[in-house]
């Protein structure tokens, strides 16, 4: 009789038995709790008995394990044909025939449980008896099964459903044929074990058309999805509030325009009201966009040191009082990023300096490369950040201003991190506040 040389054997159990254990961790944490996916969770399971059972049976050499790994293959049959039944939707028509797979295949598992306590009912695996009633009784549960994802296939208009009909019939097709070769070795027939290397094959191929479609499957993979559903459409109640907001701001002008000659004390104020109030609407919505549309990231070639010289320039030229004190490391390699962006980083930092501040206050920018990362530091000598705050301070719309949104720092961060950095903080002795920002070289 051929067979697959014992220690090879022993290998594809192992990695058979590895290989569902990763699946069930991975259909464990990406996947929502419904039939469909704790039932191969359950398939990965009884596949890890079996190969498990096959492989301790081979390193200890002690034949107890033999009857454990009966106990998973016996589960094998009905979970597929369930798991056939709830991909199809069909559960509710079905669920007798999924009951009564579950009885059948339960009864062998239940056997092949008691050889490990009661020896005199080990003959009914040992003798081939146990191969035999496997054939005859679970092998047209898992036949019918392949029938009705036939059926499913041929009834079904969506290309995506038909695809993942596909996988599961190919699977199923590659259990059967395979674990038969396992089932009728009492036959004496000249084939080689493939059971154990068909475990392998099919659990992946299942693995495959269930992580393939993630929009369906992945549960990470719907929230991401829902995630840009709601980005858009914020996106786009943010574009039709911005339209009668440029209407009211035009229409107010005009009023202020021909109102010049009246003469009423608060008519100008209220005005100034309005429109001061329109502009910080507007910014509200521009750094609002931020958050809901992608970040357009154009990256080359970029000097940081140069980008620090301009946004300090920029700065000093306008509100920005405090003294700005520059160390930039010498002889600097250049770095892949958007130079504009860095710049509203680097200006926001600045801003942020001079407002926690003194008039007489000081900011130190010093730059150095630390092994693969340029390191930007901005250190001033202000009031500080209350601790209970620093783990909130990039949180959007988190601010301690009375006249702040609380979008800056969380709109650079997002800057920072599309760059495939960091944006750090900590509270500097006696007083101050330092910002890093690590950059790849």
């Amino acid at each position: 009789m051929k067979s697959i040389p014992l220690t090879l054997a022993a290998s594809l159990d192992f990695v058979a038995a590895l290989i569902n254990l990763f699946y069930l961790i991975l259909v464990m944490v990406r996947t929502s709790r419904t039939t469909l996916y704790i039932t191969f969770a359950f398939i990965c399971i009884a596949n890890i008995v079996w190969n498990l059972g096959s492989f301790m049976e081979y390193i200890t050499g002690n034949h107890l394990w033999f009857y454990l790994s009966r106990i998973g293959s016996s589960m094998l049959p009905a979970l597929m044909f369930h798991l056939i039944i709830a991909f199809l939707g069909a559960e509710h028509r079905r669920r007798t025939w999924v009951r009564v797979a579950y009885v059948l295949s339960g009864l062998f598992g239940l056997v092949a449980l008691l050889t490990l306590f009661l020896p005199d009912l080990r003959w009914v695996i040992d003798t081939g008896l146990r191969n035999i009633l496997y054939l005859v009784v679970l092998g047209p549960i898992l036949f019918a099964g392949i029938v009705l994802a036939l059926i499913g296939m041929k009834r079904t208009n969506l290309q995506d459903e038909r695809e993942r009909l596909v996988y599961i019939l190919l699977a199923a097709i590659i259990g059967v044929f395979t674990g038969l070769t396992e089932t009728v070795q009492f036959l004496g027939i000249p084939i080689p074990r493939l059971g154990h290397l068909g475990c392998l094959i099919y659990s992946s191929i299942l693995a495959i058309g269930i992580f393939k479609h993630r929009e369906a499957y992945d549960i990470l993979a719907q929230m991401q999805e829902k995630l840009n559903f709601m980005g858009e459409m914020a996106a786009g109640i943010a574009h039709e509030i911005r339209n009668p907001l440029t209407s009211i701001k035009g229409a107010s002008t005009l009023l202020a325009s021909e109102s010049k000659q009246i003469h009423l004390p608060k008519f100008h104020e209220y005005h100034e009201i309005i429109t001061e109030e329109i502009e910080r609407l507007h910014q509200i919505l521009n750094n609002f966009q931020y958050f809901t549309r992608p970040l357009k990231v154009e990256k080359e070639p970029v000097s940081v040191n140069q980008v620090i010289q301009k946004t300090v320039k920029l700065a000093e030229i306008g509100s920005v009082k405090i003294k700005i004190i520059q160390e930039l490391a010498d002889n600097s390699p250049k770095i892949q990023a958007d130079a504009s962006l860095l710049k509203q980083v680097f200006f926001n930092l600045i801003k942020n300096a001079n407002e926690a501040c003194d008039p007489e206050g000081e900011l130190m920018i010093k730059t150095e490369v630390v092994s693969s990362w340029y390191r930007t530091s901005f250190s001033d000598n202000g009031s500080g950040i209350p601790s209970g705050n620093l783990k909130r301070i990039f949180e959007p719309f988190f601010t301690t201003k009375s006249s702040g949104m609380g979008m800056g720092l969380a709109i650079c961060q997002r800057i920072v991190q599309a760059h495939g950095g960091r944006l750090e903080v900590k509270n500097r002795l006696p007083r101050g506040t330092e910002f890093t920002i690590l950059l790849p070289v």
